[in-house]
């Protein structure tokens, strides 16, 4: 039996390799590939509002190799910072039951 982090960092990898190269290099994620991404693994996080520019712009803050994609490493970077406003927005909620804030 799997723990928890095991199918977290399983999840992590899986999903980028879904969504990388639909487009192009399967080591990589292009903006369209990115956005479809986002809206559909975190929509939650990623407002229905956002409009193409917001993406263009989260696209520049990730590329941070300026190659017009997201590799893997920037893609894992993300997801750190955002595992960490996370951790500094709840807590110090009580760790069981989740947070509801």
């Amino acid at each position: 039996m799997t723990r928890p982090l095991e199918q977290a960092v399983a999840a992590i990898v899986c999903t980028f390799q879904e969504y990388a190269g639909r487009c192009g290099d399967k080591h990589k994620l292009c903006q369209a590939e990115l956005k479809e991404l986002l809206q559909k693994e975190l929509p939650t996080l990623s407002p229905t509002e956002f409009r193409e520019c917001d993406y263009n712009k989260f696209m520049s803050l990730l590329d941070t190799n300026k190659d017009c994609e997201v590799d893997f490493e920037e893609y894992v970077h993300s997801l750190a910072s955002l595992c960490l406003y996370c951790y500094e927005y709840f807590k110090d909620c009580p760790p069981r039951p989740p947070c509801s804030q």
